[in-house]
Formats: C-alpha cells, structure tokens, sequence
C-alpha cells in the first residue's frame, strides 16, 4: 500500500507563546480538509465525513513527525481528540519539548515553522469523468490498485497525464473520457497515517511527495471493508455551525487536556517509582485518569518501596539479629554483647535520615527490613500484616486470640516505603453529552472534574510486655513471641482503621467515608442485600471481586434467614466465617461494628504506609514485678479512592 502526502497549514493562535521551560506545546490543527486539489494526474478530494475516514492510528496516540522523518518524533497526536466534521479532519497534537530540547517548540512560537503534511494511505477511490459528448461518468477503484499505478507513473513518467490514464484503465477497464477534462478522484476510504511539521511541504506540481514510493515502516493492518457508497449516493452531514464547531472542539480539546494532566499529575506524585514510561504510554493510547490510577497502584504494589529500605543484611545476620537482646542493651546501655543489632539499626537509621522518612527517637531501635521480613510473610511491610506460622512451645505463653484481619484478605492493597505525603488523584466527576435541539444549537461545555486521596503519616503504635526471665533468654522462640505479638497488634489496629469511622489521630477508614452508599438493616433479607449490590453497580464499580463483610453475629442471622419463605435456602450459604451471599464472597469478623455490614469492591481501600517499625522498651513498666514494657511505632494511613464502591448497613435485626 503507498503512502501519501498532503500540505495543510497550522491553526495557529496569532498570540501563540512559547510555554514555560521544559513543557510540551499543545497545538491544535486542521489535518486535512474537503477542498479539491489539483494534482498533475486530475483533482484530488478527500472526503471529510466521518464514514470515510479511519481515525484510529491517530487517536491511539499516532506521531507527530518532522518532514516524514519515521526517526524524527517530535510528539503525538492527543488520543481521542480527532474528529472528521464533514469538511476537514481535525484534532490537537503535542509538540514534545525533549524531541530537540524545544527548539521546534521555539520556532512554532515565533511563526518560524507553520506548514504541515499529513501522511495517509487511499483505501477505496471515485473516479469522475466526463465522455466526450459531455456526459458524466464514474467508477469506483480499489485504493491498493490506484496507488501502485500512481506510485510507477510518478517514477516513471512523472507529469504524464495519458500515461497515468492509460496505466490506469490497464488494472481497472478502460474509461471513454475527453482527452481535455481532467478527472476529479474522490477518496471515499482514507487513513491518516501520520502528521509532520515540515520546512518544504510536498510540490503540488509533482503531486504526491516523495513518500510515495516508501512501503509503511510497519505494515498496515487488513483494511475493513472498503465503503460502497458512490459520489451520488454519497450525503454529506448537516453542516455544523460555527458556533457548534468552536463548542465541539473546545470540549475535545478540554477533555484531553484534562486527561492527560490527571495522568502527569499522577506521574509526578510517583515518580520515585519509575512510572513516567507508564504515563507516556497511557497518554498515547487514550487511558482514562482512572484506569491509570488503578495501573499506577498496581504498579507500585508490585514494585514496593522506592527507596528501597534494605541495609543489604545477608540471611544470615538476618537470623542473628535478636530482638530481645536488642531490648536488653537498649535498657542496660550495654551494646557490647549486641554489636549487630546496634550496628543494623544505625544503618537503617542513616538511609531513612538521608531519604527523609522517619528520625530516630531517643533510646530507641530500628527493625531493619530484613528481619521484619524474616520474622512475617507479610508483616507490616508492603503485602499485610501476619506472622510466619510457627509452632512454639505451648508451656512457653498462652497467646491471646484476636479478632481475623480480612480487609487485605478482601482485596485491600497497601503503599510502602513512601516518602512524604501521598496524593493520589481520582476522577470525581465526568463530562456530559448534550442532544442538540436544533442545528442552531450550542453544546454546552461539561468536563471532567478531578480530586485527590489525600494519605498522610499518622502514627500507630503497639505495647507488648515481657517478663525478666525471658530477656534473659534471648532464643529464637522469645524473639518470635515478641514480634508475633507486635505484628498482630498492628494489623489489627490497621484492618480496623480501614473498617470504622476513625477518631482522634486514626485514619477515616469505609463507614466514616462521605458519600458510600446505604442500604437498610431491619429484618436483613433479600431485598436489602440485592439493594447494597444495586448501591455499588450505579457507581460503575461492582465487580466479581465484591464481597460482603459482617459480624459473625450477622453471619449467622443470614445462615438462619431464608431467600424465599419455606424454602432451604439460606442467605448465607457456608460456615459463619467465610460463606458465599447471593453470589458474592462473604466473611465475618469481630473487627466490624455490632450489628453492621459493608458491600464492595475492597481493592478500593489503600493503605499507606511510611518508614519501618521503630522499637523502644521501658524496664519500669512493672518494676516490682521486673516486667519489661516494648512499644512499637509504625506511621500509617489508610483511605478509599472510590466512594461509590462500597455500600454499609447499621443497626441490622
């Protein structure tokens, strides 16, 4: 298939300014247009109605090139803003300040450079001629055959009107047409491949530029059907006024602009995580601002924390790390049996004090990552907040029993590592279609608003209390009794934060959050439970991943309680801990408010956390009886990027 070029001028704004700095430039500019042009081999017409012309290259992000250059980029169209109005093909590229280091950007600005090209392939054309008794005729090419035949006669026999004919009718049946009226060839099926600023554009007098013997760098994909519509059969689109135009671009223009500042915007709060190949990509092919929030999520769980708060312990040391003898020389002040644990914890302390997280408080200890990660599987690290399983002694202590930790279970993801406050940003409003009453009619103009999940440092902490003899200890089981208790403490404070309303000083976890939805709780049956499902699908954000979450004694009242009377068929179907309702996973724990119940997609819930777990001990706690008192500091926030994703029930009989 060949390629074609065209000229066509900027849509400059006469004050256009160069932007600040190191910014790209936003233009935006009239591709192609329906008015006849007169090439050496008849009159060319690109037909401008949306029917005709294959946007799709160009709004999934096409590039913006200089002279048809495939190794000059210079930026890319902004996905989703072309639009064919009937008369031209229009849309808004941006010009990349680190293509040259805005020296295209600079010679835009001061009117230096204002021509382009658009760089296209012909899929279905008519032809339209007069015979020589004066009659109209036509017939429709296949674009592939007009092309190559094109493409020889410009090689060949450049500026050879009857060479070109007879090429012509030697693939495609002769044509009784008078010698001296030139033809008029419709393009009825076109593909805008590209767009290139250009210093030279193409010579109308040898009619398609140079490009047109160059095969595409990468092959075009199959055609669709060509149309089938001929000249004659072929209506034209009422005309928009010029106000409806103004009213059209302004919000195509408006809607990418606010796109893809959501997306930078993101990409800059994150950028310590390596995201900016991420935005580039989403930017070019159209991602919305809320599914590259969910991207950029995903992204950093998986890739964990930025500064990476590793002091580079091997396995072994990790092993060697104690705790307990930790403990013991932070109250004797006596480091000399606990060299390594002095030495790990004013490491850690060092690369958190450079990169800015935390300080070390007095007389206090830092738990180097890499034993939190020999101590938990997840822990209170990236992933969550359990131990390892393992088996201890049972004369060694009886554990207390805890309410079950299922927010992070349910989905729930959590941020680690971060470094200053994090703002996420959301999508809290969308643009609004408008049916226009008349042609006379404006649109009016609607977009997108945006706002931000705000997570700031809030600082939880954990007291255990150890006796004398087991600092005396220092084994492995007494290291793994403290940080299990710890690291249970934690996580259930965390998963509550992330369940209840919040207080002084904690995170506003989904029932504090404004704006979820609501559905009734007196006698809990069917209705309700399908009302809560209904919530969440009006916020476009039910899922297969929704869940119920309840009380074990609402669990219980749903095994109870039948969908249809005199039937067996509970609401809740499984045991009171893990159960399935009315198609959704169900779970139960005593984290949850009495007599409560939530509905939703729990990725929704974020848990940010800051720094690592700072230990600090005080041997007066129970002096008489030598009890040891240990706290722990963990810096957290938790939030819920979607409001509309969850639905609560209160006061459920």
């Amino acid at each position: 298939m060949s390629r074609f070029t065209r000229q066509c001028t900027f849509e400059r704004s006469p004050d256009l300014a160069a932007p600040e700095d190191r910014a790209d430039l936003t233009l935006a500019m009239a591709f192609a247009s329906d008015t006849p042009y007169e090439r050496w081999w008849g009159i060319e017409v690109l037909d401008c109605n949306p029917e005709s012309v294959r946007l799709e290259r160009l709004n999934d992000g096409a590039a913006l090139l200089y002279n048809h250059r495939l190794d000059a980029l210079l930026g890319h169209h902004v996905p989703g803003s072309v639009i064919a109005d009937g008369h031209a093909v229009r849309g808004n590229v941006v010009v990349a300040w680190a293509a040259d280091e805005g020296r295209t950007i600079a010679l835009i600005a001061g009117g230096h450079l204002a021509k382009a090209s658009v760089g296209y392939e012909i899929h279905a054309v008519i032809e339209q001629s007069t015979t020589k008794d004066g009659k109209s005729i036509e017939r429709k090419l296949d674009g592939q055959h007009f092309g190559r035949v094109l493409s020889r006669c410009q090689r060949d026999t450049p500026g050879d009107l009857a060479a070109f004919r007879r090429a012509l009718d030697s693939v495609a049946g002769p044509l009784e047409r008078a010698a001296d009226t030139p033809a008029t060839y419709r393009v009825i099926d076109w593909e805008p491949l590209e767009n290139s600023l250009v210093t030279i554009p193409a010579d109308a007098s040898v009619g398609i530029g140079r490009m047109a013997d160059d095969e595409p760098a990468t092959p075009p994909a199959a055609p669709a059907a060509p149309a089938t519509l001929t000249p004659l059969e072929h209506k034209s689109m009422d005309n928009p006024t010029p106000e409806q135009l103004a009213a059209m671009e302004r919000a195509i223009h408006d809607k990418g602009l606010a796109r893809i500042a959501s997306i930078e915007a993101m990409a800059k709060q994150f950028d310590s995580f390596g995201v900016a190949d991420m935005a580039a990509q989403a930017i070019r092919s159209g991602t919305g601002a809320e599914d590259f929030a969910k991207q950029i999520m995903d992204h950093v769980a998986k890739r964990g924390t930025p500064w990476t708060p590793e002091i580079g312990m091997s396995s072994t040391e990790a092993r060697r790390f104690s705790i307990v003898r930790a403990v013991s020389a932070m109250l004797s002040g006596d480091w000399s049996k606990a060299g390594l644990e002095r030495e790990a914890s004013n490491a850690f302390a060092e690369k958190a004090k450079a990169a800015g997280i935390q300080r070390q408080a007095e007389n206090s200890l830092f738990l180097p990552m890499e034993v939190q990660k020999r101590d938990m599987t997840v822990g209170t690290t990236t992933a969550g907040g359990h131990m390892v399983a393992t088996t201890l002694r049972p004369q060694d202590f009886i554990e207390l029993l805890r309410n079950a930790t299922l927010l992070k279970a349910l989905g729930a993801r959590t941020l680690g590592g971060l470094v200053g406050n994090a703002d996420i940003t959301k999508q809290t409003g969308a643009a609004t279609g408008y049916w226009l009453s008349t042609e006379a009619t404006s649109i009016t103009e609607s977009q997108q608003t945006i706002g931000l999940l705000q997570l700031r440092p809030k600082v939880l902490g954990a007291y255990t209390e150890i006796s004398r003899l087991l600092l005396q200890q220092s084994t492995p089981d007494a290291d793994m009794f403290v940080m299990q208790d710890l690291a249970k403490v934690l996580g259930v404070a965390l998963d509550a934060a992330g369940i209840n309303v919040g207080g002084s000083g904690a995170p506003v976890g989904i029932l504090g959050t404004g704006s979820i939805g609501a559905f009734t709780g007196t006698t809990l049956g069917l209705a309700a439970l399908l009302d809560a499902q209904v919530d969440v699908a009006g916020a476009n954000a039910l899922s297969p991943s929704c869940a119920y979450l309840t009380t074990p004694t609402v669990a219980s009242l749903l095994a109870q309680r039948q969908r249809f009377a005199s039937t067996d068929t509970p609401l809740w179907v499984g045991n009171i801990l893990e159960g399935n309702v009315l198609g959704f996973r169900a779970a139960s724990t005593n984290q949850m408010p009495a007599a409560t119940a939530i509905f939703g997609d729990f990725s929704q819930v974020i848990f940010a956390e800051w720094g690592a777990l700072e230990l600090a001990a005080n041997p007066y706690a129970n002096f008489a009886a030598g009890i040891t008192g240990i706290r722990a500091f963990l810096t957290a926030d938790v939030g819920v990027r979607i409001a509309g994703a969850f639905s609560a029930s209160s006061s459920i009989t």
